[in-house]
C-alpha cells in the first residue's frame, strides 16, 4: 500500500507541477506579489497532496521563536520536502540555493522573479560577499532568508559538518540565525521513492542573538540542529 501510494503520488505532483508550470508563465511579466501568491498555492497543493494521498501531514514547533524583525533561518536539509515547506510558516522566504538550479529549464525563471539568492558554490571570497549583499538587501526588505547550511541533503541521522557562508551571513548581516531541527527524511528520503505515512516533524529553536564570536557561534547552530534532528528522529522512529 506505502508503495502505491507513493506512486500515485509521484506523477500527481509530476502531472500537477507541470501544468502550474506552464500556465504560470504569463505570470513571469506580472508583479512578484502574484506571482508569490501562485507558488504559495502551488506549496499548499502539495501540501494536500501528501495530506490525502501518502497519509502524511506535518508539524511546526517552536514558531513562537520567530524574531520579529528581519532574520535568517539555518535549517538542516533531509528532504525535497524542505524546500517548499517554510511556506506554511513564513510569508514571503528567500532561499539561498545554487546558482545551477538557475539554469534548470522552468525552474529558473520562476527563482529569479521571485528574488531567491543564486551562489556558486565553486568560486572564492568574491562570490561570498556577493552572497551577503544579496541577502542583506532582501533582509532589509522584510524578507526572511533561509539557508541550509549544510549544503546538501543528509540522512536524518547524519551530522553534516556546516558551510562557513552562514558564519559570514550571521557575522555581517547582523540579525539573528534561527536554528530549525526536522525529521523530514524519516518519511521522505533523499533518494527514495517510497514515502512513509506519519507526521514531520520541524522545529524552531531560540534564535542565536548577533553578539556571539565565530567559533561560539558554529557551536551552537551545529548543535541546536543536530541535538534537535536526533530527537525528532528518535520520535519518528517511536511514532
Amino acid at each position: 500500500m506505502t508503495l502505491l501510494r507513493s506512486l500515485l503520488f509521484n506523477i500527481a505532483v509530476f502531472v500537477w507541477t507541470i501544468f502550474l508550470l506552464v500556465a504560470y508563465i504569463p505570470l513571469l511579466i506580472a508583479s512578484r506579489s502574484a506571482m508569490l501568491a501562485a507558488i504559495r498555492f502551488w506549496t499548499h497543493s502539495i501540501f494536500w497532496l501528501q495530506r490525502h494521498i501518502l497519509s502524511l501531514d506535518f508539524e511546526f514547533r517552536g514558531v513562537e521563536n520567530l524574531p520579529d524583525g528581519p532574520f535568517i533561518v539555518a535549517a538542516a536539509h533531509q528532504s525535497a520536502w524542505d524546500t517548499i515547506c517554510f511556506y506554511a510558516v513564513l510569508r514571503d522566504p528567500a532561499f539561498v540555493l545554487k546558482k545551477e538550479l538557475y539554469g534548470v529549464p522552468m525552474f529558473g525563471p520562476y527563482a529569479r522573479k521571485l528574488g531567491m539568492i543564486a551562489i556558486d558554490r565553486s568560486a572564492g571570497a568574491s562570490e561570498a560577499r556577493r552572497m551577503i549583499r544579496s541577502v542583506s538587501a532582501q533582509l532589509d526588505a522584510g524578507r526572511p532568508v533561509v539557508i541550509f547550511p549544510g549544503g546538501t541533503r543528509s540522512a536524518p541521522d547524519e551530522i553534516v559538518p556546516l558551510k562557513s557562508g552562514i558564519a559570514a551571513l550571521y557575522r555581517r548581516c547582523d540579525v539573528p540565525v534561527v536554528p530549525v531541527s526536522l525529521n523530514s527524511g524519516w518519511f521522505w528520503g533523499r533518494r527514495s521513492f517510497v514515502k512513509k505515512p506519519g507526521k514531520i516533524l520541524a522545529q524552531f529553536h531560540p534564535p542565536i542573538a548577533p553578539e556571539q564570536d565565530a567559533a561560539t557561534f558554529d557551536e551552537i547552530l551545529s548543535s541546536r540542529i543536530h541535538d534537535g534532528n536526533k530527537t525528532l528522529l528518535e520520535e519518528a522512529r517511536n511514532s
